[in-house]
């Protein structure tokens, strides 16, 4: 059983860590501006399932054997960046167009944040380092670290959903051509500014 100060004190750092705009923010609010609060949560829970599946690997003790393995991490990373550089070229490109809400954007918009997120390998490093800070020697570390991680993701989620509804109220409020060329070059900017970040980190 984790102590509540323990928790505390997790979640104080958790929230601190995830409210840092990063590469996640950037598509989170890029796609909430462009095409309203729904699509940024969706990409909000995509992220959430691929953090979801970094801390499970942690969980499961595989975070020591995939960092022997750096060649997955910098397939990860370039691709993700070659993809977010793709989308905000577009964005920067497009003349201004309204974007439809289509199963086929669905489908672009679940990509950009899975993209975003395995992108950025180096955060399963992250939760192998951070989740064991909070673990007690004196209990049993699995389901210590389970209850860490449904907390974080937990956290992760409001955060993040507030960077999308207030991103979203934006885009309800304006809906004129040129508001949307506005937004489409911002959320381009953001977007290579993502890739940018991505590019420059480095994978161990």
């Amino acid at each position: 059983m984790i102590e509540i100060a323990t928790i505390i004190a997790f979640i104080a750092a958790s929230a601190t860590l995830i409210a840092v705009p990063g590469p996640n923010i950037a598509v989170i609010v890029a796609t909430s501006l462009e095409r309203g609060t729904s699509s940024g949560i969706s990409v909000v829970l995509v992220m959430l399932a691929a953090q979801a599946v970094q801390i499970a690997l942690v969980v499961a003790g595989l975070a020591a054997i995939l960092s022997a393995f750096s060649w997955i991490f910098v397939i990860l990373k370039w691709a993700g960046v070659a993809y977010l550089v793709w989308i905000g070229v577009r964005a920067l490109t497009r003349s201004g167009e309204a974007a439809e809400a289509t199963p086929s954007t669905s489908l672009r918009v679940a990509i950009r944040g899975a993209a975003t997120a395995l992108a950025n390998p180096k955060t399963l490093l992250f939760h192998a380092a951070f989740l064991p800070l909070f673990v007690s020697p004196e209990a049993a570390a699995l389901p210590q670290l389970l209850t860490l991680g449904i907390l974080y993701l937990s956290v992760a989620l409001v955060i993040d959903s507030g960077y999308a509804f207030v991103a979203g109220i934006a885009h309800a409020q304006l809906k004129s051509e040129n508001y949307r060329r506005l937004i489409q070059r911002v959320s381009g900017v953001a977007l290579l500014s993502a890739a940018g970040w991505l590019a420059t980190r480095r994978v161990a």
